[in-house]
């Protein structure tokens, strides 16, 4: 009777449906699609880089602003008396005077600027497609450690159950002392795998809760089970997808549009500024003459005479600025190029290998546990082999997790290098 009831006991573990391996624990489930909300609200990394844009925008405004104009204050042809009243050209001045660069530089400057922000407002939506990747990856792996627990604490319950039964026979003599063992060596091994998957999901909650902006020792819901997509693997339509959507290369053109700007406006220094002046200057009525007060106004240019050595020198600057940043466009592209088509073929492996695990590996391997545990009743088949049958598949179980956990994680960090959500 105790034998017939170990067996019915362990036909149910083995025979438990694949998807989920494991009954839903009842407390809440935390969406994937709240915990990056939430970090785009709260990580500092993102906050940093919005706070840089904003540093940036404001310069705009200032770069097109005119400079300061300059009032003076003087005394104009002062005897060494010290009389204002004994020269007719003694007088008192008040000037004001404005700096006005060549038509066309205030507006280069305003959008060289421009740019430089435009730029720099990209590395907002990097660093958040990079967070967003690290949610990700945090949140599958915490996923497939509760995944996996639940796995390691069946198989365990069903060793639990091979030792009892192993047990039972020993004891009537149908079996032998080694069956014992050897079951207990493997609960003791799960036992131990149960303590590591502790210790590892602590470190993956930290994790979360550092890219969340929380505290470390906050509690992280259990994450819900990941359900397999299939996500479109066409390289060349992710190509084209990242050539606009990824932020880096995006910056790096806005920097390159900077670049030109400053180089048009490069080519407009052999053009002088202007420096306009206007002079008030008040003189003292003499004792026989009543004299008037004097108007001057005055525009100075620049002469840029010292052309060779400055203005074509900064010309020559900015072309190979351009031609650095262009030449830097094109590596950063290319190597853009090269993880999309090394992300795509790693996720389109992941996918193959986890529905080869789901629709072969598997079932396959749980045909072979209950024959070996048919054989194992009628005495076919001993001990061992039963026990290396469940671990076969015990083993197995791991790997469709860690196999959908990478697939998901790959798409991950596609996503991230495209710069675009693929599902």
């Amino acid at each position: 009777m105790v034998l017939k009831f170990s067996f019915l006991a362990m036909m149910c573990f083995i025979f438990m449906p694949l998807a989920p391996l494991y009954a839903q624990a009842e407390k809440p489930l935390v969406k994937l699609n709240q915990l990056i909300e939430e970090a785009l609200q709260n990580n500092p990394e993102i906050s940093a880089a919005e706070k840089k844009w904003e540093i940036f925008k404001e310069k705009i405004p200032q770069a097109s602003a005119l400079e300061d104009p300059m009032l003076g204050l003087g005394v104009v042809n002062l005897p060494t008396n010290y009389s204002f009243k004994e020269e007719d050209m003694t007088m008192k001045e008040i000037s004001i005077s404005q700096r006005v660069p060549f038509y066309g530089k205030r507006r280069l400057m305003g959008e060289m600027a421009g740019k430089e922000a435009e730029a720099v407002f990209n590395e907002i939506q990097e660093r958040a497609n990079r967070i967003i990747k690290e949610v990700k990856s945090a949140y599958f792996d915490l996923s497939h450690i509760y995944r996996t627990t639940g796995v390691v604490q069946r198989n365990k319950r069903i060793l639990e159950d091979f030792s009892k039964t192993a047990e039972t026979r020993y004891s009537v003599g149908e079996g032998i002392q080694q069956d014992v063992l050897k079951a207990h060596v493997e609960i003791s091994k799960m036992v131990d795998e149960l303590i590591m998957l502790g210790q590892r999901k602590r470190a993956l909650e930290a994790r979360l809760n550092y890219h969340l902006g929380r505290p470390p020792e906050t509690q992280v819901d259990e994450p819900e089970e990941i359900i397999f997509r299939k996500h479109p693997s066409a390289i060349d339509e992710l190509q084209k997808v990242a050539m606009e959507g990824n932020p880096v290369l995006r910056g790096m053109k806005k920097m390159i549009e900077a670049k030109e700007k400053a180089y048009d406006l490069a080519k407009r220094e052999y053009f002088p500024d202007f420096n306009l002046k206007f002079t008030y200057g008040q003189r003292e009525n003499g004792p026989d003459m009543k004299r008037r007060d004097m108007l001057t106004g005055m525009m100075e240019i620049n002469i840029p005479i010292f052309y060779k050595s400055k203005q074509n020198r900064k010309i020559a600057e900015t072309k190979a600025d351009i031609l650095n940043w262009e030449a830097q466009y094109r590596s950063m592209k290319n190597e853009i190029f090269f993880m999309i088509t090394d992300m795509a073929e790693m996720s389109l492996q992941r996918e193959r290998q986890y529905e080869l695990y789901r629709t072969g590996i598997i079932p396959q391997a749980s045909l072979q546990v209950n024959s070996a545990m048919s054989a194992y009743r009628v005495g076919k088949v001993d001990f061992l082999t039963l026990l290396d049958s469940q671990m076969t598949l015990y083993r197995y179980e791991i790997e469709y997790h860690q196999a959908l956990t990478e697939y998901e994680k790959s798409v991950a960090n596609l996503e991230a290098i495209v710069g675009k959500r693929l599902f």
